[in-house]
């Protein structure tokens, strides 16, 4: 083999079938080892033994759903830099979905902040609680909506040459994956450091650095991604021609940014930019379809 890999071979060096199977297996050897490491540490902490510990993280046992769900959240974010050189459609269709796991586990982030006792109707924990779980069915049924489109979209017939102008584009994003693979691992090393080092000494390794998975998965992973489909956006313009497929790929990217607003927003608001980006790259996509469906019917 020759020592200089080939870019294809960069990509398959960290994305072949055999590399994601192994990757799949540590996460979740990581996702149930972790869960019940932080049930322990939690333990600890009651019982005061491991007062040094931070009580956000470790004071209640439901925090322990924390760890697996953020190992869980790694692996697929793994899995949309994978689908990045496959479409604009499923990269995004990935990203619904990780907002999906975000938000279910900011739910549980919630119930630990509700006093079931005393809980009234008026409680704000709660009235939060019933929001994100809203917010997470009605994401769902965008990303069930979404789906369908998508397979009929795939289903439809393609020429010869889109499928040699398609090979050639996806060359390019394949290096785009591998460059931001590399930048991913590197920032969540970095957040992992600062976390073990804010969990024991209450001081971040950089002043003002967030720990928060929400801050992390948006306002870095996503403020990366919107930059990567920039650049696929630029690259496709070379490739293609087709006018409606351009205005497409960018309405992507204005989902994506508006997906990527929200996590600056709180509340009611953070919610309604999730649910208007997914429902914009929803109605793009299905404009999309019927433009297409046009075309062969044509």
């Amino acid at each position: 083999m020759s020592a200089v890999f080939s870019q294809r071979d960069y990509f398959e060096l960290f994305f072949s079938k055999q590399v994601r199977k192994k990757f799949e297996k540590v996460i979740l050897i990581l996702s149930i080892s972790g869960f019940f490491i932080h049930l322990l540490l939690v333990l600890l902490y009651n019982i005061e033994l491991f007062s040094a510990l931070n009580e956000d993280y470790f004071g209640n046992p439901i925090n322990a759903i924390y760890t697996p769900f953020s190992f869980i959240l790694v692996y697929e974010i793994y899995l949309l830099i994978f689908f990045i050189p496959r479409s604009f459609t499923t990269s995004l269709l990935k990203q619904y979905e990780i907002i999906a796991l975000v938000l279910i586990r900011r739910i549980f982030g919630d119930i630990t902040k509700i006093d079931f006792d005393q809980a009234i109707e008026t409680n704000e924990e709660l009235f939060n609680l019933g929001i994100d779980i809203l917010a997470v069915l009605l994401l769902l049924a965008i990303v069930l909506l979404f789906s369908r489109i998508h397979l009929k979209l795939n289903a439809l017939s393609r020429t010869l040459f889109e499928e040699e102008r398609d090979f050639i584009f996806k060359g390019y994003k394949k290096k785009l994956s591998v460059v931001l693979l590399l930048i991913i691992v590197v920032v969540s090393c970095v957040h992992l450091v600062d976390f073990i080092n804010y969990s024991f000494t209450k001081a971040h390794l950089i002043p003002g650095m967030s720990n928060n998975l929400n801050s992390i998965f948006y306002k870095d992973f996503f403020t990366l991604l919107i930059l990567a489909d920039v650049l696929v956006l630029l690259f496709s313009y070379g490739i293609t021609q087709e006018n409606f497929k351009l205005l497409r790929n960018t309405g992507f990217i204005i989902a994506t940014i508006l997906m990527r607003i929200s996590f600056s927003a709180t509340g009611v608001l953070n919610v309604a930019f999730i649910l208007a980006g997914s429902l914009f790259g929803y109605l793009i996509l299905l404009f999309y379809f019927k433009f297409v469906q046009s075309e062969v019917s044509n």
